[in-house]
């Protein structure tokens, strides 16, 4: 470093910001990284740390995730996508912990190195409907029987109509029951319409009589 750039790291290591800690332990050859990233450590926010981490050769990766570790799901799963060197079972272990069905896809999806036959265990375990139509939507894997079988016991009559739509080899006529139980009139018209091999004339049917029993006046568009 350049003595002007000496003083300037000493002046930091004082009274600087995080924001400044960070761009200087990135952009200067020389700088003293590991001081730098104490005085991230020291005064900086959660959001000082993931850049420090991502940005700033040399690192230390450990020390900037332990507080990541004690944060909500979405910086965990931030943390791990990002990251080079993240600890993915320790984040991982903190979204089984505290997050939802919903962040466990999340992870799932967005985290090379995540665990999905143990993330897909807990979307089972807390999942909503949704939660079960995402991760058989996008995680390559996914245990569609299993899945299917929590959309059936807590998902809603429009989400038993997706997972129909999203799921390669759903038990459509399984989905289609559960729809005719507790679907909506628009569930049914959605399911009629748009599923493949659907029983149009049940369905229709049925759409008819929720019709009746609430007078609405609804078109059977999907």
């Amino acid at each position: 470093m350049t003595p002007q750039q000496q003083a300037e790291q000493d002046r930091l290591l004082k009274e600087g910001f995080a924001v400044d800690c960070y761009k200087f332990a990135r952009d200067v050859p020389g700088a003293d990284i590991q001081a730098l990233q104490k005085r991230v450590l020291e005064i900086g926010t959660l959001h000082d740390f993931y850049y420090f981490a991502k940005d700033v050769p040399n690192a230390d990766i450990p020390s900037l995730q332990k507080p990541f570790e004690m944060g909500d799901a979405i910086v965990c799963e931030i943390f791990a996508r990002d990251v080079a060197g993240a600890d993915i079972g320790a984040l991982q272990a903190r979204i089984l912990k505290i997050g939802t069905g919903w962040d466990c896809w999340l992870f799932a999806r967005e985290v090379p190195g995540a665990d999905i036959a143990v993330l897909q265990a807990r979307v089972l375990e807390i999942g909503t409907g949704w939660d079960c139509v995402l991760f058989v939507r996008d995680i390559e894997g996914a245990d569609v029987e299993a899945l299917q079988k929590r959309v059936l016991a807590v998902g809603t009559g429009y989400e038993c109509y997706l997972f129909a739509i999203e799921a390669p080899n759903a038990d459509i006529e399984s989905l289609q029951k559960r729809v005719l139980e507790i679907g909506e009139i628009r569930d049914c018209y959605r399911f009629a319409y748009s599923v493949k091999g659907a029983d149009q004339e049940a369905l229709e049917a049925r759409a008819r009589a929720l019709k009746d029993e609430s007078g609405a006046t609804s078109s059977p568009a999907p």
